[in-house]
């Protein structure tokens, strides 16, 4: 059965002054969206950022936990190596207990360098601080006690207390390139897609995933769960006039970054994005194989084609973004979805 997750938003523009307020209508998001069937709700992280962009994920997730019943809980992305492993054991096995086993891991490298910098962290032997961390992690989770001999981290005789409630947390890693996911299958992980490349490119992942997954005996574990932004609404110029107009400046953030321009971005598969202007990413030519948006019937069909040609486990729906829409409007999107769409997946 196909399983709904919801990203919050976490960012205040300009300053971050109104964190507090967005803080209790994330709570709010968050209790309907586990009254109304979503089956879990996952956090970002970032550090630094002037708009209070969250940079401590297991806090506003406890939160959450307080207010929620059933939904599964967890990060999507936290920023592995920029924590010590330990730490991370400890924090999770923490959310674990307050949610009643309902917590997720979900990973990735973060190479952003005045992040890095901040926690003293060079792209240097990166990817080994990372895989380290996983299997430190999964130790933490199956062992009592245990002890750890890496090239990175060096652990001996440690205890991970208190223990979990599940056997295993559920692990994601967030992947937007070959490497990265071909290492999510080496390793036995979920695989989270981006949300800004188009359907075709996420099959190519998808596939390659699969098969890595294969072949180092890691089939059955294999889970794709793709990013989406998206919406649902019975008003089309909702979301041409008021909707499209934040995603669209969420998504040229990426572009004046140089994402679309740099490596980052499969330019081979779709080479007008390199060169796009402002006026390129325009709603008839992003929304239809980038995004899940429209009326219950529109984003249904859209959820069958994504599950069908992808072979999408689990759709990670991101609603409300920096820019909007607000927190009314979210509210009642949240709802739709539960009421209109859910039900046809159940």
């Amino acid at each position: 059965m196909m399983k709904f997750g919801m990203v919050l938003n976490t960012q205040a523009p300009p300053d971050g002054r109104c964190i507090p307020q967005l803080y209790e209508e994330i709570l709010a998001e968050a209790e309907l969206a586990d009254a109304v069937g979503f089956d879990g709700i996952y956090v970002p992280e970032h550090h630094m950022k002037p708009d209070g962009y969250l940079p401590a994920p297991f806090v506003l997730l406890a939160a959450i936990a307080a207010r929620t019943k059933r939904v599964r809980l967890g990060t999507a992305i936290m920023h592995l190596p920029q924590w010590h492993p330990i730490h991370v054991a400890e924090e999770i096995a923490v959310l674990d207990n307050i949610s009643n086993g309902r917590a997720s891991l979900g990973v990735g490298l973060n190479l952003v360098d005045d992040e890095m910098a901040l926690f003293g962290i060079t792209r240097e032997k990166i990817v080994t601080r990372f895989t380290e961390s996983i299997e430190i992690l999964r130790k933490s989770w199956g062992e009592e006690n245990f002890s750890y001999d890496g090239e990175i981290f060096q652990l001996d005789n440690v205890t991970i207390t208190p223990r979990i409630v599940q056997n295993e947390i559920p692990l994601w890693i967030g992947a937007m390139s070959e490497p990265a996911v071909k290492r999510a299958g080496r390793l036995g992980t979920g695989f989270v897609t981006d949300p800004l490349h188009k359907g075709s490119v996420i099959k190519l992942w998808a596939d390659m995933y699969r098969e890595h997954s294969k072949k180092h005996n890691n089939g059955e574990k294999a889970e794709v769960i793709l990013g989406r932004d998206a919406w649902v609404t019975n008003n089309s110029r909702e979301l041409r006039e008021s909707w499209w107009p934040t995603i669209k400046d969420y998504h040229l953030f990426y572009k004046k970054l140089g994402f679309f321009s740099s490596g980052r971005f499969n330019s081979e598969m779709e080479p007008w994005v390199r060169n796009a202007t402002d006026d390129d990413w325009s709603f008839d030519r992003v929304v239809p194989d980038r995004i899940i948006a429209g009326s219950p019937e529109d984003v249904i069909a859209d959820i069958e084609r994504y599950r069908d040609e992808i072979g999408v486990d689990q759709i990670l729906l991101a609603l409300r973004h920096a820019a909007g829409p607000g927190h009314k409007e979210t509210m009642a999107c949240i709802e739709l979805f539960g009421k209109e769409v859910f039900p046809h997946f159940s």
